[in-house]
């Protein structure tokens, strides 16, 4: 009696655990987009990448010259972005980068080219708070080696 007890309320651990459906990063980042009126630009310009913060697999934070945030929206899931502690950025250009023909890449996944849909101008104090809306799991910043 005792162990059937123990596994009804195993299981009913484990459907409850089942039905919390994960956080939608997504709309958070874009109603900040919204709501800030943030400018979308269809390049960066002398762009030098200096590092970078993920948010989920679809959007991360660029720092370019002169520590200048950058919020990256990507055209599909980057799988392993979120964990992953570097990436490649495949530009078309030398000195600039561009939305939909330039591409993230994550070291353990190589063949996957993560196009860039969006990119958004920040302040340093926006990156924080984009940041900030995610902060129910572990963000970490990436910096460049």
């Amino acid at each position: 009696m005792k162990k059937l007890a123990i596994s009804m309320m195993l299981v009913s651990v484990l459907a409850a655990c089942a039905s919390t459906p994960p956080p939608d990063y997504g709309a958070l980042y874009q109603n900040y987009i919204t709501k800030n009126k943030l400018e979308s630009l269809k390049r960066i310009s002398a762009f030098n990448y200096r590092g970078w913060r993920s948010l989920d697999n679809e959007h991360l934070i660029i720092n370019a010259s002169h520590n200048k945030p950058y919020l990256i929206t990507l055209t599909s899931p980057c799988f392993d972005l979120r964990f992953s502690h570097a990436i490649a950025i495949n530009s078309r250009g030398t000195s600039s980068l561009y939305t939909r023909s330039d591409s993230i890449t994550v070291p353990n996944y190589p063949q996957q080219k993560c196009f860039i849909k969006t990119i958004h101008p920040l302040t340093k104090e926006q990156a924080d708070e984009i940041v900030k809306l995610g902060k129910t799991s572990d963000k970490t910043d990436k910096k460049t080696s």
